[in-house]
């Protein structure tokens, strides 16, 4: 199992758009680390923010509710994500962010991101950068939920999440934490959990992949893969990753 070493940095989860030196200069402008209890909500929409939080560790997820309370998640996020980056610009976020497990954020105000802007606007660039490919990310989930008939949806929500864990070295071909219950999957993929334990079920029959105990166990990566319908180019993964893939699922066929 790929274990998280040391603290998530910008040139780890983007290794590709920020330099050593970038990484460096941005954890200068980090705040002390935020302890975050599993299940806890970090952000509710509408807040007025002055910052914007780097997710070192563990998972949180965006969602928005409608009058019934009942969640659609809109995003999930890991570690090396500005998970609210957004708020620089909007000030506010129009969904609420909760933890899944156990986490840890930094913040970053946004009195020094103006800085950035002010004074290396290439560094500034980048971050707009990662924050169209977080957008991207969410594109896509759309094309999930409203195209994806329902076994092929969750195949390819974990087919996502392999991906974007394993580019940070969080992942390998068996498997990768995933602490997402039952209903977080329903609520991640617009299903009823019952029909999501009966989607489970035959992926575990199928000898595809099992999920339990907070872990993803990968038994058919290409398997998994094609039967989740995944295409990878909207993830912008890094040149080095690409090549890793390679041998695993064959070259991407969407850029």
């Amino acid at each position: 199992m790929t274990e998280q070493r040391g603290e998530m940095r910008l040139n780890r989860a983007y290794p590709d758009v920020f330099s050593t030196e970038d990484s460096a200069r941005m954890a200068q402008l980090l705040g002390p680390a935020i302890p975050v209890r599993g299940r806890e909500r970090l952000i509710r929409a509408g807040e007025v923010l002055d910052h914007s939080m780097f997710l070192c560790s563990g998972f949180l997820g965006r969602y928005s509710s409608d009058r019934l309370g009942r969640r659609q998640f809109v995003s999930l996020q890991i570690p090396g994500d500005y998970v609210d980056l957004p708020a620089y610009l909007l000030k506010s976020l129009d969904h609420d962010i909760d933890s899944l497990g156990p986490s840890v954020v930094r913040p970053t105000a946004h009195a020094e991101l103006d800085r950035i802007g002010d004074t290396d606007p290439e560094l500034y660039r980048k971050l707009w950068r990662i924050s169209m490919i977080d957008a991207a990310i969410q594109r896509y989930w759309v094309f999930r939920i409203g195209r994806l008939p329902g076994k092929a949806r969750l195949a390819n929500f974990f087919c996502e999440m392999f991906l974007r864990l394993f580019a940070r070295g969080l992942a390998d071909p068996q498997g990768f934490v995933l602490p997402t219950s039952q209903a977080d999957l329903a609520e991640i993929c617009g299903m009823t959990s019952v029909h999501v334990n009966r989607l489970l079920a035959e992926l575990r029959l199928d000898g595809i992949c099992t999920i339990g105990g907070g872990r993803l166990e990968i038994l058919d990566l290409q398997r998994m893969f094609r039967v989740g319908q995944h295409s990878r180019g909207y993830l912008y993964l890094p040149r080095s990753v690409e090549e890793q893939l390679v041998p695993l699922l064959g070259p991407a066929r969407d850029g």
